[in-house]
C-alpha cells in the first residue's frame, strides 16, 4: 500500500496561503520602507562594533547604519554640489 499525500488535502492549502501572506507582508513593509537592499563590503572590526550597537539598542543592524548614515549626511557641507555632480555622472 502507497504511502498518502497529505499536502494536497487541507494542509497543504493552509501552508500555501500562509507561506503568501508571509511574503506580501514582507514585501508591502519594505516597499511601504522605500528601502532597497544593497550589498558592501565593510571593515571587520567597524561591523562588529555596528553589530553590538544594533544588540544594545535592540534594533537591527540596517535601522543603526541607516541612522548612521542620515546623521552623516546631514552634516555634510556639499551635499548640493555632490547631488549635482552625480546626477551630470548618471544623466540625471
Amino acid at each position: 500500500m502507497a504511502k498518502k499525500n497529505f499536502k494536497t488535502g487541507i494542509d497543504g492549502l493552509l501552508q500555501s496561503s500562509i507561506s503568501e501572506e508571509k511574503e506580501t507582508s514582507k514585501e508591502k513593509k519594505l516597499s511601504d520602507l522605500g528601502s532597497m537592499k544593497a550589498t558592501y563590503y565593510l571593515n571587520i572590526e567597524l561591523l562588529n562594533q555596528i553589530k553590538a550597537i544594533a544588540f544594545y539598542e535592540r534594533k537591527s543592524i540596517g535601522k543603526i547604519i541607516n541612522e548612521a548614515l542620515k546623521k552623516y549626511i546631514s552634516r555634510y557641507k556639499n551635499l548640493n554640489e555632490a547631488k549635482e555632480i552625480y546626477g551630470d555622472i548618471n544623466g540625471k
